[in-house]
């Protein structure tokens, strides 16, 4: 595969470098903002080598070449046009400018979680770990290893101290949203030790009527309780929105020769008393709305609920209004240990790969088709449903992308009912086995293989009966192909 030549053509087809505001690329799409949308030309470049589909969404041009290619095609283009590198957040930034609020807001939310999900990820991991150390009955022992050895205690309790950043997500979070909107991360952190400080009251107490003793300030003629956000994830973005906003809007203001004592005083004082007046009560106020529809659609709502909520996951992916999802994820940690929200995400992405080779099995032997459904099922298996979804499930018929979703339905209903969990979020697919909770890790397996046999299953049946519109014209084009060669 010549990628120079690859990035010539889609150059050439995209209007020419000139068009080209931005380039960057994610884990298997290249995404370009153009300057004149009209340009490019849609069939083409679908034609090129490696391109397995091309759509237009967000206000980007997005080519879905796969992992490592992608990579690869975007190097050449940069050396080719001779553009500078830009960040995904670059042109999340550049086409921010012509959406509406409430997409860059999902958005938003997006960029704020992704730069933390190593850590979070790894601090599940870590108390995975420790769960084999505290697990009743588990090696066959009566009562946990730590009750039995002394050693397995000491590990439970070390992993424990290490795995502390879930106990401190707050500050994790408020570092990476002031970061996001312009300000300056530390004295974003300033405001995550602020939210879970150890002189403060218990916030989870509070809120439940609870709490004992609890002392309350008297600010501006207000009565603020001294209570803490322990799990403050949406206080946290909102007081560092505000902050880095502020931070702004006084440097203008302030003399140069005070800015650097005034402006961090200000920042922080103004920015904590509109995270305890304002923005901390608001944020327990939306997380308390997330918590209730999700309580509803989950736990009151049974398998059915189960069902739907699987199964809504990946047209919300369609939309990209699934970022939101990640900060219900971190609330969910924060107040309870566990993530139900993450086995859900695995068998709504496993199921569309399970749609694509469902379209494998019936595409004809060496069609493109074939080629570009095997292809795309892979980064299913590690939590990537993009290319399944554009370059296969919806590319000429919606069926392969409902079966997908029937899939994750019945998922969904099988990780309700034996009670699968996730200690952390981020990670879905074969790596998500490492952060469910150890337990229940088999059911997480059966699980996903249900959501990925159930698409397969449907498409066999459905062709038979109806004929599957995908499968129909790959196999005329490749049938006419075989004509001409002949």
């Amino acid at each position: 595969m010549n990628y120079k030549n690859i990035a010539n053509a889609g150059i050439e087809n995209v209007g020419g470098k000139e068009n080209i505001a931005s380039a960057a690329h994610c884990v298997t799409r290249l995404r370009l903002v153009l300057k004149d949308t009209t340009k490019y030309n849609k069939e083409i470049i679908e034609n090129i080598e490696g391109v397995k589909v091309v759509f237009f969404n967000g206000g980007q041009l997005q080519i879905i070449f796969g992992t490592k290619t992608v990579d690869l095609v975007h190097a050449a283009l940069m050396e080719i046009s001779g553009m500078k590198e830009a960040s995904l957040s670059d042109i999340k930034s550049e086409v921010n400018k012509g959406q509406g609020k409430l997409k860059s807001m999902f958005k938003a939310f997006s960029d704020i979680f992704v730069g933390l999900i190593p850590a979070i990820v790894g601090c599940a991991m870590i108390l995975g770990l420790k769960s084999l150390f505290i697990t009743e009955g588990i090696f066959g022992l009566e009562g946990t290893l730590a009750d039995n050895y002394k050693w397995a205690n000491d590990v439970a309790s070390f992993l424990n101290i290490i795995a502390t950043g879930l106990t401190f997500l707050p500050v994790l979070i408020a570092y990476s949203a002031t970061k996001r909107f312009g300000g300056n991360p530390v004295l974003g952190i300033i405001i995550g030790l602020i939210l879970i400080h150890p002189e403060l009251g218990d916030r989870f107490e509070y809120l439940q009527g609870t709490a004992t003793n609890v002392e309350y300030w008297n600010l501006f003629g207000i009565n603020v309780p001294a209570v803490a956000f322990q799990g403050g994830i949406f206080p946290a973005i909102l007081t560092s929105l505000f902050l880095a906003k502020f931070e702004k809007f006084i440097t203008k203001y302030v003399p140069q020769v005070f800015s650097f004592v005034l402006v961090p005083t200000l920042t922080i004082i103004v920015s904590s008393l509109a995270l305890f007046i304002v923005f901390g009560p608001l944020g327990d106020s939306i997380a308390s709305a997330l918590g209730f529809v999700c309580e509803i659609l989950y736990v009151k709502a049974g398998v059915v609920g189960a069902f739907v909520f699987a199964s809504l996951l990946q047209p919300l992916v369609i939309t990209g209004t699934h970022h939101a999802i990640g900060s219900i994820e971190a609330q969910l940690i924060a107040q309870t240990g566990f993530n139900y929200i993450q086995p859900l995400w695995s068998v709504s992405i496993i199921a569309q790969g399970g749609a694509c080779i469902g379209m494998f099995l019936l595409a004809r032997k060496k069609s493109k088709l074939k080629e570009i459904a095997v292809s795309s099922f892979v980064p299913t298996l590690v939590g990537v449903s993009e290319p399944a979804i554009f370059a296969v499930n919806l590319k000429d018929s919606i069926i392969p992308f409902l079966s997908g979703v029937l899939g994750a339905g019945l998922g969904g209903v099988y990780m309700k009912l034996l009670d699968v969990k996730a200690l952390g979020f981020g990670l879905t697919g074969i790596p998500g086995i490492t952060i469910v909770n150890p337990p229940v890790m088999l059911h997480y397996v059966i699980g996903n293989l249900i959501a990925f046999i159930v698409p397969v299953v449907f498409l066999v049946i459905y062709h038979k009966i109806k004929g599957v519109q995908g499968i129909e014209k790959s196999n005329k084009i490749e049938a006419r192909n075989n004509k001409v060669t002949l």
